[in-house]
């Protein structure tokens, strides 16, 4: 059977555009202002530069980390102050800056040269010419590059040194998923018929092929959790969703939750052994994977949201007008939610949008009017 590549390939190269790496770091402004909150974290929203679209952003070394088109830039989580910004020309923005190897990747979704930035400067720390590839991948300290012909190249985060290269046994053109705090990447090639699908899992060190499983269905990788891997059957580009899978590598156990009602181009996240799904048309689904059952289910009337993001407690999501949903996660109901950001591109609803970010007990989200904003995750009623 001819294997192709899946929906994953689309997940990882966002938009392709030329390199145009300016090298211009600079601090920006102070533009935002605390409302102070009684254990010394304000609500806050920070206007985040030029550009289109909502902020992508992602935490790391103590920053929130945020691009849009043309640049990226470090606010502080505290209050939204700029801590400093850097040009990066010619860039599209469908993936948040990333964090690996103790540096920043400002763009994620450009195909050309790489480069990496110290973050707690936005200065360069280490440029360097990359062999050709169309589709790349940070997981475990390296960055994986799939070439055309299947060649896939490991490069070291922290120096942009090249660890390996060579082809993945079972995958023709791998293009890789990854977790975090997950060390493993995972290729997935749906057979023609879409009867099947094989996930290979790679340690990113050095290429060598960890497991390899043949699954039941198109079937995606969502996330994984202690030793086991998540998947949807169906869902983003595959249509309805309509069953959530987990597998355990090291037993080869599979358990598969079929969905009450298919959920429509579901996006899903993982925390512990609860699945969440957010579906288009607004449908928001529980899935315990530990009892083999469906819990709740939340029609949001949102119209498209974000995948969801779960601190046990809450669920968040973000919508296209700009607002931040929060729902209890035991019980799916919806505690409280911001008001709209609106944008000039407000009528317009985008194929993804931007997840919300979770860190010290705190929720970041962009907007469509260019703002990002940050608020105590603890009480969503407050809002």
């Amino acid at each position: 059977t001819v294997l192709v590549a899946g929906v994953l390939c689309l997940a990882v190269l966002g938009g392709l555009a030329s390199l145009g790496w300016s090298g211009d770091t600079e601090p920006a402004p102070k533009t935002a202002a605390a409302q102070q909150a009684p254990d010394g974290f304000g609500a806050w929203e920070a206007e985040a530069g030029s550009g289109g679209g909502m902020p992508q952003c992602s935490y790391g070394a103590g920053k929130l980390m945020c691009g849009r088109p043309g640049v990226v830039f470090a606010l502080d989580p505290a209050d939204g102050r700029t801590l400093w910004r850097h040009d990066v020309p010619g860039t599209t923005r469908s993936e948040p800056p990333v964090m690996s190897g103790g540096l920043l990747y400002p763009s994620p979704d450009l195909i050309g040269d790489l480069e990496a930035l110290d973050p707690a400067t936005g200065k360069v720390a280490w440029h360097e010419k990359a062999p050709p590839y169309n589709g790349l991948r940070w997981a475990g300290g390296a960055l994986l590059l799939t070439a055309a012909d299947g060649r896939v190249t490991g490069v070291d985060s922290a120096s942009g040194k090249t660890l390996w290269s060579h082809r993945i046994a079972g995958q023709d053109v791998p293009y890789f998923t990854s977790f975090a705090g997950d060390a493993t990447a995972y290729a997935a090639t749906v057979s023609d018929d879409g009867s099947r699908t094989r996930v290979t899992a790679v340690d990113p060190a050095t290429g060598d092929v960890r497991w390899d499983a043949d699954m039941e269905g198109t079937v995606t990788p969502v996330g994984a959790a202690d030793g086991s891997v998540y998947f949807l059957v169906g869902g983003m580009a595959y249509g309805d969703a309509t069953a959530v899978v987990r597998y355990t590598p090291s037993s080869g156990a599979t358990r598969r939750v079929t969905l009450d009602v298919p959920v429509a181009e579901a996006q899903a996240g993982v925390h512990g052994t609860t699945v969440h799904l957010m579906g288009a048309g607004g449908s928001l689904v529980a899935v315990d994977m530990a009892s083999g059952t469906q819990g709740w289910r939340l029609e949001t009337g949102v119209s498209r949201g974000s995948a969801p993001v779960s601190d046990g407690r809450h669920v968040y999501v973000t919508a296209p007008d700009g607002r931040l949903l929060g729902v209890d996660a035991r019980t799916g109901r919806l505690l409280g939610q911001t008001s709209p950001r609106f944008g000039a591109d407000s009528d317009r609803v985008p194929a993804s949008l931007p997840a919300p970010v979770l860190a010290g007990g705190h929720v970041y989200a962009g907007a469509p009017d260019g703002t990002v904003f940050g608020v105590d995750g603890r009480d969503p009623a407050a809002w």
